[in-house]
């Protein structure tokens, strides 16, 4: 039938609305309590997650690195060469600064593999005891690096001593071992070692169960190596931040601290292993001067008395003015060649291969920048060799200039003997055609000269080695510090993780959010009407008024308009019939049909209660039935129930209708539906209900007309001709959504006049204000066909 098309239609349009955000708003606000419960418990939730978390301490230092760059300038050339200039670089610095092997020193050295803690209850963070532990834990002969994974100690205090639980790893599998220590100190023996237990002095056992955790150093230093950051201020600045997140704050700035301190012990070994390898060269070198110059005054004191020389300076000192310049371009060439042909022994021997090359004493600048550049790459390949493994690129590039350097040494060093060979071999044919002109000169002046002069190269060679011992010395002794500290280890204040204010404001916000979004999804699938903004949201129509719930109704009666009654149920029945009197206000529109769509809306209490209140005007008033299968106005005003009334006057068992008007009170009267009839539809058809409707306008002032729900049953359409206004009822939290959009349809279609609509039991809260009203009412819709009636 064409009303279930109707109705179908409005189903499918009210899917589409929009959402009312005003509404949502105050449906937030009304329910206030559940967003205050949310948030309080969502707080509390947020409180207790923080608690299960361990807090991180930032602990941060900044240190100026002296980045070094003192190669000679000769060495620069060498760059178009392919070769490294051997210059340390920030970037470098860093590495070295997080070399796990570096870091593991530190790990070691300060015991970071062992921690303390108390047993956490409920699962909540036990803060770390460093430093602060009642107990402490030494391995005794096992080390650290040989850990075979973790150790768990849990210390259980007794009446006399402590219960240790012991968790650990032997031969691939975890094993667990109980130990009793009647006193402490004690020792715990295990499969994998033994350990020594002893009290904290001035750390008190505050109770409870207190866990020691040994991990191996080399894993732990993982940790740190991934914790710790390293970075520069600004571009090419060699000003480093050094960061470092821990759950202790002393243990963060310890480890910083030790860090700084190692790194420059590290730095000043490496600048002392020149030093170092060249004094040692120095104290051999001393020694076999020492014994040569022995050796050689032994000869002139032999010589002096096997030829029973007293003066031979004096003798020879004429010859030894004359050959001065000889003799001291001879020791020259001599000494250098001396002190090259070491150097060339000491570099071919493969035992020295990878030491540094002492370059003492070498006069060719070409080659003592040569030595100090191969001296400069060994040591920079043993730190990067601490720092990366044997396949790197960079160090393998290094190995290849070390092999290419040792070799350029190596015919350098030939070169430069050679030279001085040559130097020496022209200087004694000189010194040759000298001497064939001193023939004269006796044999043991120019033996003594010979053995005065091996003398003297002793003398001035064991003079200059002494020298350069006292400067190495002085060397090794004013090496500064490669890091100098700008700003001390420090961790700040609060803890860097978690953060407490976002989390909290998290929760919160999720506090805000769950009863939001269940709100909303409850009013976004809500389909019934939910107060009068709904309503005014969903209709086309005038919404000529609101009912509350009613209260303290009297038994059997659903009026609760009365005279000089300033009650809100009062005003809002004002309200409404004040609307409907602007919809009536032509002349002779009196008639208003009250109507419905579906049982138990309310329309016959809209019904009885808008014509008391328009019969309280001084207006006389008649109250028909015209719900032919369902009258309840008899028990709705609480009277009695007739056997005859409208549908008896159009089933022609009446013919003068005033013989059904009833009078409820002055003003106020009322045609009862009568018995129920087989063919109600049949009946308002009939041409007698225009004539019941044209006639009875004439006598009263408005005709109020209770019918049949338009949304069950089509009877309500007849009487649409004889009406002037339409009044559907819908009631909140009963009438589908759908319902608003069939009545918006029967208004587009106009099969009603002039139709307004009215929320009954409204919420006042929602429409009006903060104070709620009800009433009990139900409505009990019957369908039946009484007997002994016909269809005339």
């Amino acid at each position: 039938m064409k009303e279930q098309e109707i109705l179908n239609r409005a189903t499918t349009e009210v899917d589409g609305g929009e959402i009312d955000i005003r509404q949502l708003v105050y449906i937030f606000i009304s329910k206030w309590y559940l967003f205050t419960i949310s948030v309080v418990i969502l707080l509390v939730a947020g409180s207790l997650y923080l608690k299960t978390q361990t807090p991180i301490y930032e602990s941060k230092a900044s240190i100026l690195v002296k980045v070094e760059q003192n190669a000679p300038e000769e060495l620069f050339l060498l760059q178009d060469m392919g070769f490294s200039m051997g210059k340390n670089n920030i970037d470098n610095e860093i590495g070295v600064l997080k070399s796990p092997d570096l870091i593991s020193r530190i790990v070691t050295s300060l015991e970071l593999y062992t921690t303390y803690r108390y047993s956490s209850r409920f699962g909540f963070h036990s803060p770390e005891l460093y430093k602060n532990s009642p107990i402490y834990v030494r391995m005794e002969d096992v080390e650290p690096e040989k850990i075979p994974g973790t150790i768990h100690f849990i210390f259980s205090p007794k009446r006399e001593g402590y219960s240790v639980d012991a968790t650990f790893a032997h031969n691939g599998t975890e094993k667990t071992k109980e130990v009793i220590l009647d006193k402490l100190p004690g020792f715990i023996e295990l499969p994998i070692g033994k350990f020594y237990v002893a009290k904290q002095e001035g750390v008190a056992y505050i109770g409870g169960a207190l866990e020691v955790t040994i991990s191996n150093p080399t894993a732990v230093a993982r940790g740190y190596v991934g914790s710790l950051n390293v970075a520069t201020f600004a571009k090419q600045s060699s000003l480093l931040e050094l960061t470092l997140r821990t759950e202790n704050r002393q243990k963060g700035e310890d480890f910083i601290q030790a860090l700084i301190t190692e790194y420059n012990a590290d730095a000043v070994k490496d600048k002392n292993t020149v030093a170092y390898n060249t004094s040692v060269f120095i104290e051999e070198r001393l020694k076999d001067i020492a014994r040569e110059l022995g050796e050689v005054e032994g000869q002139v004191e032999e010589y002096r008395k096997e030829f029973q020389v007293a003066d031979i300076q004096s003798q020879v000192g004429s010859y030894i003015r004359k050959n001065e310049n000889y003799d001291t371009r001879r020791m020259e060439i001599e000494t250098q060649l001396n002190l090259v042909k070491y150097i060339d022994d000491f570099i071919k021997n493969q035992v020295n291969k990878n030491k540094l090359v002492p370059n003492l004493g070498l006069k060719d600048p070409s080659l003592v920048a040569l030595i100090g550049e191969y001296n400069t790459l060994l040591i920079n390949r043993e730190r990067i060799e601490g720092s990366t493994s044997a396949d790197n690129p960079a160090l393998k590039q290094v190995n290849q200039q070390v092999n290419n350097m040792h070799q350029n040494i190596i015919t350098s060093l030939t070169n430069e003997i050679r030279a001085s060979q040559i130097a020496l071999s022209d200087l004694e044919r000189e010194n040759t055609i000298t001497s064939s002109r001193m023939r004269n000169i006796p044999t043991v002046e120019r033996g003594y000269t010979d053995i005065l002069r091996q003398q003297e190269v002793k003398s001035n060679l064991f003079v200059y080695l002494l020298q350069k011992r006292e400067e190495t010395n002085l060397t090794q002794a004013a090496v500064a510090p490669k890091a100098k500290m700008i700003a001390k280890p420090h961790s700040g204040g609060g803890p860097v993780a978690p953060r407490r204010v976002i989390i909290l404001a998290t929760f919160f916000l999720i506090g805000l959010a769950i009863p939001a979004i269940i709100l909303f999804i409850i009013d976004y699938f809500q389909t019934k009407i939910d107060g009068m903004k709904d309503l005014e949201g969903l209709t086309n129509s005038s919404v000529v008024g609101d009912i509350v719930k009613a209260e303290g109704l009297s038994e059997g009666s659903s009026l609760v308009v009365k005279p000089n009654d300033d009650s809100v149920i009062n005003e809002m029945f004002r309200t409404m019939r004040n609307n409907i009197l602007f919809m009536t206000s032509e002349r002779d529109y009196n008639v208003v049909l009250v109507t419905s769509t579906v049982p138990k809306e309310g329309k016959t209490f809209i019904s009885i209660n808008l014509a008391r209140s328009l019969s309280l005007m001084d207006k006389r008033v008649l109250l028909v039935g015209a719900d032919l299968r369902n009258p309840q106005l008899s028990r709705a005003l609480a009277i009695p129930k007739r056997e005859i009334g409208f549908s008896s006057y159009l089933a022609g068992h009446i013919q003068d209708y005033n013989e059904l008007i009833e009078k409820v009170e002055p003003n106020f009267f009322v045609i009862q539906s009568g018995p129920i009839p087989p063919n109600p539809n049949e009946l308002i058809s009939k041409a007698k209900t225009g004539e019941f409707f044209n006639n009875i306008r004439k006598e009263f002032d408005y005709i109020v007309v209770d019918s049949a729900p338009v949304g069950v049953v089509s009877d309500t359409f007849l009487l649409a001709k004889y009406v002037h206004a339409t009044l559907f009822v819908v009631r909140e939290g009963f009438s589908e959504k759908d319902t608003v959009q069939f009545i918006n349809n029967i208004s587009i279609d106009k099969r009603l006049k002039n139709i307004g609509v009215v929320l009954n039991h409204a919420t006042f809260q929602k429409s009006h204000g903060r104070y709620k009203y009800g009433y009990k009412y139900s409505y009990r819709y019957r369908y039946g066909y009484a007997q002994g009636y016909g269809n005339k």
